[in-house]
């Protein structure tokens, strides 16, 4: 009887130890409080949209990235030849997507998009909290705008290896022309190799789900491919400004980084998505509180404004987002309203007015 008494208390022990330890760890990975406000489909405890200061510090924020040398990792040497036909991986798994077209007068079908999300890698690489949040969120941002579905290639988590994060951008190169509009957004890790040519001396790579990394000199040849007249390049990433290969950045493009070449990008449990997506995307677009003209459309330049200094504010000053501006003019994620036909008065003989009688003239300029 004594052993078996001793048994019970020493596994009530146990069981309270184990409880005690899985309560921190949760607690340690959320920041204290990942839940949402019920029914409402809010954050609980997300910063004021009002309010410029955020309620972040460092201490509960997570960095996207491990630091590291990429030189452990494996490396993506996607070949310099184009196919001319989507791959058969997105024919298999994303038929609609590869057989959707781009048709003249038709104005949404000119809208296209590869948004890239990874929480969960493969192996022991640590995951994300918010990357696979962040392209989610663009997604149905952009569909609420009325893209088309069959035109938004949404990689997460797993499949966004590096072979599918290639075979996506030329599969949007393979749909695009010079009329579309186009948003390649990449939430996730980061890794980087020593580069006597780049500026900090880090040549950057995104870091793809199978950890094989994506290095920017071959990220800039595929993405310089992609043919549009307006096109929206989001990184939400470590070191994301480090992105800026000449064959991202070009005429007719925006570029907004969530971060300096040298600095972190933060995620925070309790919003369950990066800070910069919170901000920009969340509450900037879909929230519609970075709509400054009140114009009804929140332009990708007025999102990266309505973020940047509360990204800052919210990390304690240890991320400070980056834009490069190309597109010559405002960049509206809105579809444009189809041309009006030409109407039958428009082609017909003005008539001839008559020389007698009275005349009634109306004043054009002033």
């Amino acid at each position: 009887m004594v052993q078996k008494k001793s048994f019970r208390i020493i596994a009530s022990v146990v069981a309270v130890v184990l409880a005690f330890g899985a309560a921190a760890i949760v607690l340690a990975r959320t920041g204290g409080d990942a839940s949402t406000a019920a029914g409402t489909g809010t954050v609980a405890n997300a910063p004021d949209a009002s309010s410029t200061k955020g309620t972040g510090s460092l201490s509960r924020l997570f960095p996207v990235t491990p630091d590291g040398n990429g030189s452990s990792y494996g490396t993506y040497s996607a070949a310099a030849n184009v196919a001319s036909t989507s791959s058969s991986w997105v024919n298999k798994y994303y038929p609609k997507q590869a057989a959707a077209r781009q048709t003249s007068g038709v104005p949404a079908s000119s809208y296209w998009a590869v948004l890239i999300g990874i929480n969960d890698y493969s192996g022991s690489t640590a995951s994300n909290v918010g990357s696979r949040q962040d392209a989610e969120s663009l997604s149905s941002y952009l569909q609420k705008l009325g893209w088309r579905s069959d035109h938004i290639l949404l990689l997460r988590d797993l499949p966004a290896t590096a072979s599918h994060i290639v075979d996506a951008i030329r599969w949007l190169a393979s749909k695009t022309d010079g009329s579309s509009t186009v948003v390649f957004h990449y939430a996730g890790h980061e890794n980087w190799r020593p580069s006597s040519t780049e500026d900090g001396g880090k040549e950057v790579a995104i870091w793809a789900a199978d950890n094989r990394l994506i290095y920017e000199k071959t990220l800039g040849r595929e993405l310089g491919r992609v043919r549009a007249s307006h096109m929206w390049l989001d990184f939400a990433t470590c070191r994301a400004a480090g992105f800026d290969e000449p064959g991202m950045v070009k005429s007719g493009r925006v570029l907004t980084y969530s971060s300096t070449k040298t600095e972190f990008s933060y995620e925070d449990p309790s919003l369950h998505h990066s800070v910069f997506g919170w901000f920009s995307v969340v509450q900037g677009m879909s929230g519609r509180h970075a709509d400054a003209n009140r114009d009804g459309r929140v332009t990708v330049e007025e999102a990266f404004a309505y973020a940047k200094n509360r990204v800052a504010d919210y990390t304690n000053n240890a991320q400070h987002p980056v834009i490069v501006d190309k597109a010559g003019g405002k960049m509206y994620l809105t579809i444009a309203k189809p041309k009006p036909k030409p109407t039958s008065s428009s082609t017909s003989p003005h008539p001839v007015p008559s020389s007698t009688g009275p005349k009634t003239c109306v004043v054009v300029c002033f």
